[in-house]
């Protein structure tokens, strides 16, 4: 187990769709990215702090047994010194008994065997009741930040709310080990010294207390610039982490724009921005180190050994107390560097920790009832059957551009059993449509019915089968894939049955090792209709009553978009259908086109009506391009 530096060296160093509302800023600045330091009227103060010690909580009990095993251990040795004194002492008069000398022998023994028993059991029972806790509180920031609403993840950095988590998970488990291997000793002994110093004389004591009265009053004032620095580094390397893996996520683009060169520049741009962070922390570490070495080295040594050696000269100290005093001082000098460093690890340490809790969390407390390792409250199911939906009244702006609305005043019913077509320029509000049947924003309620009862969109949500335009795949295999997101496990005949009905599985059955193929990051080893495909056969096992389809062949070759349409076809019978879709052959079938524009129902009908009145539906087709609705 990693024990506090030892040696009196004061120079040790700690080491996607039409309308997507685009964040504005670098992404620290976003909701709970604020990389300011908190001042004392902020709710968010201290939170992730909070967090630790919240879930400390949990296990207080087996945490008070290792601690009490630390604090035997650590008293052993603190009390030495004034035995090692009675021991000289006693050599001293070694000519009249040695009765003394034995017996004090024996004693600094004990001492010294009971502190090694009770810091192998301390080990132990770390190792048994508290080494895997730091890894189960990074399994719930997992959990808290994946259960985070769809605006959540849209103004973050995918990259940084990983080395968050990992960072967050890291500091715990540092933490946690040092109080129990360090704290604990540092607790100790700080205490002992003092008051072993009082023990050999008064003016001893007073100089050891106002020299960590000192220490501290100087160490507080010195680690506020430090811990300043400390976070801006941590949010420089966030940042940096959070480039370098958008740019290896997105290494098709790169390559297909020959990007490399430049993004090489981009990277050593942002890490010179590291690397003065770094320097930045590093000189107030440098000041640290020296404010406390100011003291040690030119306060305490010369005052007390020059005051002690004249008492001892003048009479008024014995041998015993003298011996103390120099064993207690060097004890002090070769500790004293791992109290203070470890005082400014936990600086840095917490400084780091607020910074990432902010970001993640913006300040807001991990309640109890998600440490407690209960899961998370699930939505009530929606309707097995399809029933009759409704909008009334549907408007809504996104929370970053409240005063542009992008849908306002929309009035639908869809009936059980509908197929419903969604067409619009750009811009015109479809893909922040389909983002509200998801539930991926919050409506009000009374906005959306089912069956003449108010639902919420995420419990509508929950009762839809959704086949997107971009189907970013897992890097997993094929089977994985399609039966992601299933409530049961799926039988390797429904697997098979989907990829049928999906005309998947003859392309699957090709593939080096068929349904157990890894299909690489986002998919990049099958084509757009490949991907398209499998997600197809993913919705076949999601049986829900409703599907919605989001441009779901936009993208595809003729070949493909023909086995899609199939597919399709077969996925939606027997479902309440809507489709959003730029290609308007795709919706000839549909029983009613809705058109959009400016936010709301402009027209509406089958394809022949709208054609018939010649309004906007007609103009886009009309000025259609291979099928395809021109982007003005």
């Amino acid at each position: 187990m990693r024990k506090p530096p030892r040696g009196c060296h004061d120079s040790r160093m700690g080491a996607a769709g039409d309308d997507i509302p685009w964040q504005r800023g670098r992404p620290s600045e976003s909701a709970g990215g604020d990389t300011g330091g908190a001042d004392a009227g902020d709710p968010g103060r201290h939170a992730g702090l909070r967090s630790y010690l919240s879930f400390a909580g949990i296990f207080k009990g087996s945490l008070a047994l290792v601690v009490a095993c630390f604090v035997v251990s650590n008293v052993a040795l603190a009390v030495l010194p004034v035995f090692i004194g009675r021991f000289v002492q006693a050599l001293a008069g070694a000519a009249d008994s040695t009765d003394g000398v034995y017996r004090y022998a024996v004693i600094l023994i004990g001492c010294n065997i009971l502190h090694d028993l009770t810091w192998r059991a301390a080990e132990i029972l770390y190792l048994h009741l508290l080494n895997d806790r730091g890894y189960e509180y990074e399994n719930i920031l997992f959990r808290r930040v994946i259960n985070e609403r769809y605006p959540y993840f849209v103004g973050k950095f995918t990259g940084k709310i990983s080395s968050y988590i990992a960072m967050l998970g890291r500091e715990f488990r540092e933490i946690l080990e040092t109080t129990c291997f360090t704290y604990v000793e540092q607790a100790i002994r700080v205490p002992s010294i003092i008051i072993i110093m009082f023990s050999v004389n008064l003016y001893s004591g007073l100089t050891f207390l106002l020299a960590v009265l000192l220490m501290v009053v100087v160490g507080r004032h010195t680690v506020r610039g430090s811990s300043r620095a400390e976070k801006r580094l941590a949010d420089e390397v966030s940042e940096m982490d959070g480039y370098v893996i958008d740019v290896i996520a997105n290494f098709v683009s790169v390559k297909s724009f020959r990007q490399e060169g430049a993004e090489h520049e981009q990277v050593v741009r942002r890490r010179r921005a590291v690397i003065g962070a770094a320097r930045h922390s590093y000189f107030w570490t440098i000041v640290f180190w020296a404010s406390m070495s100011l003291v040690v080295r030119y306060l305490v040594w010369p005052v007390s050994i020059l005051l002690n050696l004249h008492l001892y000269l003048t009479g008024q100290l014995s041998l015993a107390q003298f011996t103390t005093f120099l064993a207690v001082l060097v004890m002090f000098s070769d500790f004293i560097w791992g109290t203070v460093w470890e005082i400014a690890q936990l600086n840095l340490r917490l400084a780091r920790v607020e910074e990432a809790y902010r970001y993640l969390f913006a300040g807001r407390p991990i309640a109890m009832d998600q440490l407690s390792f209960q899961p998370e409250p699930t939505p009530a199911p929606a309707p097995r059957a399809p029933g009759r939906l409704e909008f009334r009244g549907l408007s809504f702006a996104y929370p970053e551009n409240d005063g542009r609305p992008v849908l306002a005043g929309i009035d639908l019913a869809v009936e059980p059993g509908e197929k419903v077509g969604i067409v619009g320029r750009s811009g015109s509000g479809k893909t922040t449509f389909v983002k509200l049947l998801l539930g991926y924003y919050p409506l009000p309620a009374e906005t959306v019915r089912v069956d003449g009862h108010p639902i919420p969109n995420y419990v509508l949500g929950a009762g839809i089968s959704y086949v997107p335009q971009d189907t970013t795949l897992f890097h997993r295999s094929i089977r994985d894939n399609i039966t992601y997101g299933t409530a049961v496990a799926a039988t390797e005949e429904q697997v098979e049955s989907a990829a049928r009905r999906a005309h998947a599985h003859e392309f699957i059955t090709q593939a080096p090792e068929g349904y157990d193929t890894v299909v690489g990051e986002r998919g990049i080893k099958l084509s757009t209709g490949q991907r398209q495909r499998i997600a197809i056969a993913r919705a076949f096992l999601d049986d829900k009553p409703m599907l919605v389809l989001d441009e779901a062949t936009s993208a595809l070759d003729s070949e493909s978009e023909v086995l899609v349409q199939h597919a399709l076809e077969e996925l939606w019978r027997g479902k309440t259908v809507i489709a959003v879709a730029h290609r308007l052959s795709t919706l000839l079938h549909m029983d009613r086109i809705i058109v959009l524009a400016d936010g709301g129902i402009v027209e509406q009908g089958s394809h022949r009506e709208l054609l018939e009145r010649r309004g906007r539906y007609h103009a886009l087709w009309q000025r259609q391009s291979g099928g395809m609705i021109p982007v003005d």
